[in-house]
């Protein structure tokens, strides 16, 4: 087996189709259906099932799946550390499934104290080095991952609602709101769902939207409420035609982690979690 089998097996194997491993490769599509059939012929056994709708891992392309990912992973780790012998400047794939609106922050400030260092930040924990992530509850982190701290999750309200002026709000209140989520933030979405489920309400969804900056925008014209992380919001200085309220009838956090997803890590890696150590210093746990 070459690696360049293996890179194309992996692709179709975690999409579920020739034509979109393909494109994600660049490379295309009858060279990566040519090289299944060589793996196939190879091993003597069949990879995929083919239906209509794409690919199906057969249980022998599970076990397959599982090695090459190992394989892969060595590779890149081998890479990582002869750069790094050699005083390279690094590379780190994040996976920020929380905090995606500070990592640019995140990422600025690391830069400026420690120096060059190649980021790419993803929604996908496949191939990333490191894992951003939050939870309901103390009990939901991994074990083998780090609580970075916790934060209070808010109600954010137009100045002008009715409830604007007062310092807590309980949601069972708020049954007649329209309410402004985030679609794509499921560790999120998780907290709000639990959140709610604790009060007891059940929200009317008026608006989904993709950013927390088009989220913002929508609550100060009077388009809704939503629930916000406070510290991220109050730290990217949102705007005052808003007012946060404390929520009085659940107990409303969510704890951040960070989870080493790479086998080795490298000098960047480790001087990273150290910064986002102390970037997180003043977040309560």
């Amino acid at each position: 087996m070459e690696l360049y089998q293996l890179r194309q097996f992996t692709a179709a194997a975690r999409l579920e189709n020739m034509t979109r491993a393909a494109h994600e490769l660049n490379v295309a599509q009858p060279a990566i259906s040519k090289t299944i059939r060589h793996l196939e012929n190879d091993l003597g056994v069949e990879l995929f099932e083919r239906t209509g709708k794409g690919l199906r891992r057969t249980e022998a392309g599970d076990i397959l799946l599982r090695y090459a990912q190992q394989i892969l992973q060595a590779e890149e780790d081998a890479r990582r550390e002869i750069a790094e012998s050699a005083q390279q400047a690094g590379s780190l794939c994040i996976c920020a499934l929380s905090l995606s609106e500070q990592i640019g922050e995140i990422l600025s400030g690391f830069t400026r104290v420690c120096g060059d260092i190649r980021f790419r930040v993803t929604t996908t924990p496949e191939q990333s080095d490191l894992l951003l992530d939050s939870a309901v509850s103390r009990e939901e982190i991994p074990a083998d991952a780090e609580l970075l701290g916790s934060e209070e999750i808010c109600l954010a309200v137009p100045s002008s609602h009715r409830l604007a002026e007062q310092g807590s709000v309980a949601l069972s209140e708020l049954t007649e709101d329209s309410f402004i989520v985030l679609r794509n933030s499921h560790s999120f979405r998780q907290v709000s769902e639990h959140i709610f489920h604790a009060t007891g309400l059940n929200p009317r969804i008026a608006i989904e939207c993709d950013s927390a900056a088009l989220q913002n925008r929508l609550i100060s014209l009077g388009m809704g409420v939503a629930l916000v992380a406070s510290n991220a919001w109050q730290h990217a200085q949102q705007s005052s035609d808003i007012r946060l309220l404390h929520i009085r009838d659940a107990d409303c956090r969510r704890y951040l982690y960070i989870r080493t997803l790479s086998r080795y890590q490298t000098r960047g890696m480790r001087d990273f979690k150290a910064y986002l150590r102390r970037f997180f210093t003043n977040f309560q746990v």
